[in-house]
């Protein structure tokens, strides 16, 4: 039995990560999973109607039951507006993270929604058994630049690692993020990343994908 299972709610002074619920299908259609601008470089297709969303949030109250997949959703506390979802796939000693952020006016909530990232962040590195954490972004999205002011580093790039079915493409390339620490090390401290600046990206080589 898997006995991994992060904190079903996280605040900071401005944002609450919390659980999908049924009532979130609306608006994380008409702000997220529906909406092209947003996952045009996903690796799954954008969601048509609402039912496709429900579906979504029922796999995501499954994911939360067996402790296999853990999704967020990011909200406003001023506003209530859902600004972002939040995915993480743990297999211990590592953990996969992804995000989704809204590209609608008054929406966007970058430092705000850093600053609630940093904190699930520290949670996970906190945990004895993770010394990984790991995302993938399309080298065309703007998911990178989150990455690096996280303090992510990025290690590589993956050649054909993902469809990219709003580009009409069968396989993408993607961008390895992680942060790491030795077993037995100390989490490393990361409450001062979401003030640096955005740091430039060099430029990798294709690499075959494993």
């Amino acid at each position: 039995m898997n006995t991994f299972c992060p904190p079903a709610t996280i605040e900071t002074d401005d944002i609450r990560l919390r659980p999908f619920t049924d009532a979130d299908a609306d608006a994380l259609f008409e702000t997220l999973l529906g909406d092209p601008a947003v996952t045009e470089w996903l690796p799954f297709p954008t969601h048509r109607h609402v039912d496709d969303t429900r579906l979504f949030i029922r796999s995501c109250q499954l994911g939360w039951n067996s402790r296999t997949c853990f999704t967020w959703a990011m909200e406003d506390l001023q506003s209530g507006r859902l600004v972002a979802a939040v995915e993480l796939q743990p297999a211990p000693p590592r953990a996969e993270i992804g995000v989704i952020t809204s590209r609608r006016e008054g929406h966007r909530r970058r430092r705000a929604g850093l600053a609630a990232l940093l904190r699930l962040i520290g949670w996970l590195l906190a945990q004895p058994q993770l010394c990984r954490i790991h995302a993938y972004c399309a080298p065309e999205g703007a998911a990178a630049s989150t990455m690096t002011r996280l303090g992510f580093t990025l290690e590589g790039r993956l050649a054909n690692w993902e469809p990219r079915p709003n580009r009409h493409l069968p396989a993408g390339d993607a961008l390895l993020f992680a942060i790491t620490r030795a077993p037995h090390e100390p989490a490393p401290v990361i409450s001062h990343r979401v003030v640096a600046r955005k740091a430039p990206r060099p430029a990798l080589d294709p690499v075959a994908a494993a």
